[in-house]
């Protein structure tokens, strides 16, 4: 994908004059001043740009320049007719550094409204300089303006600012144009909302057409997949709560996400948000700065939905064997990487072409991290790959969940297989990985001074490249909702009902607070309400002080990125932890929110969690949570696309911040669906049972032979659970044969008033046909 304006780095060979010449142009006297006014207008003044480096450091030092006004000179100094100067556009200093990476003090130094003539290597060669001090000598030739004098006087202290601070400009909107990649996208795009539209208009106006495209029609009708992904129903009731939770961490995760891309542009009023007197240093800030919890929450649901939605389908005598994992794998692996690679090729090669401005340059970063990096993704290996550089070092950043998820997914079918041997067993080696990985993670951040309080600079960006994505930091999450998973098995076997009969087993010796009562037809297994109220306080105290536990650490002076929260100047959580605390912070809270979690869902699955069951149990989390895969793909997407069009810093307010959110967040949600209707559900109706008819592998018959199940596989991934798939069948099924009986109906019909044997029958008239078992279809 070609891009236009970005950073150039060429080298100081390349010729200044013409940038040189037109500066001169500008200035000179008894030229049309209307554009020079503009542009010295809308350009930073260098002194401002000093006083602020030297006084604020707080990662916004200093104003951009007003980009839209510097375009306005563009057309003025075309109709002039000048003869070096043609145009005009931005330039500004401190997006980057020299090396061509973000600064890593953050923020900007100052913008220049220059003509379109001088490039971001012009202004860092010699020769511009030397032109510039001699232009502006007493013994210079050049009859400058006073007001050209002036703003040649700022272009040159800017540039001399840049040096200083080994500071580099970004000049141009930086617009990418279209390639043939994204041309291919763009038409597979297109083709998709046709398809989509062509099947939807034939199910309604052609119904025995539609009939003749069988499965494909059914899993392409904008109709039913509507219908199934607002349809609220739900088989396993007991783990409503789960959707509640998985649809609250999506907003979370956006969240979260918000203010960090808004940060990372800068704000005009950093005084307003920045500890020690801005908004971040209260306690409601904690609900921001805690949003990475949501991802451990994502990590501890798919634990639980995996292994249970496994055990559930898989029969006593079954063996797993080679076959049965690969087709487990590739299941896994079909399911999601046709919504997954989809969005990724909308972020690569789509989103940089929907927008332009002076901070749009970092779209060319993304892109060409992808262009590394995009088979990464599709191996499910962009955590790993490349090594050490972190989240941001990766094509389509946050994809790094995903690629855990995977792993955490194949690793899966060892603890089935132990499991099945020996509960307590594969009880204890949960355990144990959770207590090496949790332990390993403290001492690792305590030796190399990790933080996760996010104003701790070079800490919080050590524990990113390091730690933070890494698969053997982040199973802990996992493992605690496959315990979970192991413990309501216990109590309920797989195929068996919450009232049923469970033979002379005491309940609370299996699980304590556990109790049988009797009913009719057998016996219930529930939760003691005493310990049902203890265990809820204790769930709720627990992820409370995860949330809010590290407010001390948010009190003081941000760190810049270079800098260690305790060094020499004390920044971020240095004035209240040291690196103990500091690695208590980061290995062990996120093990304690899924603790927190397990224990409250265990008495959400009983009916026992009183309002906060009923709230994370309510139908109204149900669609949200079945979108929470393609909104968590498709919100930095959206995120992106609108902040990186910015020509200016935000301003700080809370009510304008919420509504950014909600902004983002229902533009993701009408994102979402059109990616469910156009990729996600279709291919996971079609693609159902491709490889893997069977999740129960192979067994042997009372004759000894060796059989396959032909159980439905399912995956608890982030989309649809378990349920969601049984019912997505049940559905299609049944619209199916709907449609087979409106069909057949109204070919009847038509054939009986062709021959004119139905005397009863006008035309026009509504009549009903009836199939023996069925509902009644209305023909026309």
């Amino acid at each position: 994908m070609e891009h236009h304006g970005g950073p150039s780095r060429a080298s100081d060979t390349d010729t200044h004059l013409s940038c040189a010449q037109a500066l001169a142009d500008v200035a000179r006297e008894h030229r049309p001043s209307n554009a020079l006014v503009i542009m010295q207008d809308s350009s930073t003044k260098s002194s401002q740009a000093i006083l602020a480096n030297r006084e604020l450091g707080l990662g916004y030092p200093a104003k951009i320049g007003d980009f839209d006004e510097c375009s306005a000179a563009s057309p003025i100094l075309h109709a002039a007719g000048l003869s070096a100067a043609k145009g005009a556009h931005m330039c500004v200093l401190g997006l980057i550094n020299i090396f061509g990476l973000p600064r890593t003090e953050g923020g900007a130094l100052g913008g220049l409204c220059l003509p379109s003539e001088c490039s971001a290597s012009n202004l860092r060669s010699e020769g511009l300089k030397k032109f510039l001090d001699e232009t502006l000598s007493s013994e210079s030739k050049i009859p400058l303006s006073e007001l050209g004098k002036q703003y040649l006087v700022n272009v040159r202290d800017t540039i001399r600012l840049g040096a200083a601070t080994q500071a580099d400009f970004t000049c141009g909107s930086h617009a990418f144009s279209v390639d043939t990649t994204a041309a291919v996208v763009i038409i597979i795009t297109a083709l998709l909302l046709v398809v989509v539209t062509i099947t939807t208009v034939m199910e309604y106006w052609m119904p025995n057409m539609f009939q003749g495209l069988g499965r494909f029609g059914t899993a392409f009708s904008a109709r039913r997949n509507l219908n199934r992904l607002f349809n609220t129903r739900r088989r396993n009731k007991e783990f409503r709560c789960l959707d509640g939770l998985r649809a609250m961490s999506m907003g979370w995760v956006i969240l979260g996400h918000e203010l960090a891309f808004e940060a990372s542009i800068g704000y005009i009023n950093p005084f307003a948000i920045l500890p020690p007197t801005g908004a971040l240093k209260g306690w409601l800030a904690q609900i921001l700065f805690s949003s990475r919890y949501a991802v451990d929450t994502f990590f501890f649901i798919s634990g639980f939905l995996v292994f249970h939605s496994v055990m559930q389908r898989l029969t006593k005598g079954t063996e797993i064997t080679a076959r049965w994992v690969l087709g487990y794998a590739a299941h896994r692996w079909i399911r999601l990487t046709p919504t997954y690679m989809f969005c990724i090729l909308l972020w690569w090669k789509i989103a940089p072409l929907l927008g332009s401005g002076p901070m749009w340059f970092h779209w060319r970063g993304y892109a060409e991290l992808c262009d590394n990096f995009w088979w990464t993704n599709i191996l499910y290996i962009n955590n790993l790959v490349p090594f050490g550089y972190g989240e941001n070092g990766t094509c389509f950043f946050h994809g790094w969940y995903l690629a855990n998820d995977m792993q955490f997914y194949l690793l899966t079918p060892l603890f089935i297989v132990a499991y099945r041997r020996s509960v307590k067993w594969t009880v204890a080696l949960c355990t144990f990985i959770i207590t090496v990985s949790t332990t390993s993670a403290f001492l690792v951040a305590k030796s190399e001074h990790w933080s996760a309080a996010d104003l701790d600079g070079a800490a919080v960006g050590a524990y990113d490249r390091e730690g933070y994505i890494m698969p053997y930091f982040r199973i802990p999450a996992y493992l605690i909702g496959t315990l979970l998973a192991i413990t309501w098995l216990s109590i309920h076997p797989p195929g068996s009902q919450r009232t049923h009969a469970i033979g002379q087993a005491d309940p609370n010796a299996v699980v304590p607070g556990m109790r049988k009562t009797a009913v009719v037809g057998g016996a219930k297994v529930d939760l003691d309400p005493f310990m049902a109220s203890m265990l809820e306080t204790i769930a709720l105290l627990l992820l409370l002080l995860c949330v809010f536990g590290g407010v001390d650490a948010d009190q003081a002076r941000p760190c810049s990125y270079m800098m260690w929260p305790q060094g020499p100047v004390l920044c971020g959580s240095g004035p209240e932890w040291d690196t103990t605390e500091r690695a208590t912070y980061a290995s062990l809270t996120k093990p304690a929110w899924c603790v927190g979690l397990g224990l409250l869902c265990w008495v959400a699955f009983q009916d026992k969690a009183g309002i906060v069951g009923w709230f994370l149990n309510h139908d109204a989390w149900v669609v949200p949570a079945r979108l929470s895969f393609g909104m968590y793909l498709l919100h930095p997407i959206i995120i992106n696309v609108w902040f990186q069009k910015q020509t200016q810093f935000f301003r700080w307010s809370a009510v304008d911040f919420m509504l950014r959110f909600f902004g983002v967040f229902m533009g993701t949600f009408v994102a979402a669906v059109a990616v469910n209707l156009a990729i996600e559900s279709p291919f996971s109706l079609l693609t159902r049972g491709l490889l893997m008819p069977s999740h129960s592998g192979s067994r042997k018959n009372g004759k000894g032979r060796r059989v396959t199940d032909d159980r439905k596989s399912n995956d608890g991934d982030n989309g649809y659970d378990d349920d969601d798939d049984d019912a997505e069948e049940d559905e299609m099924n049944r619209q199916h044969q709907t449609t087979m009986l409106y069909g057949a109906a109204a070919k009847n019909i038509g054939s009986m008033r062709k021959r004119g044997e139905d005397g009863d029958l006008r035309y026009g008239s509504m009549e009903s046909y009836e199939a023996p078992g069925t509902t009644k279809v209305v023909a026309p």
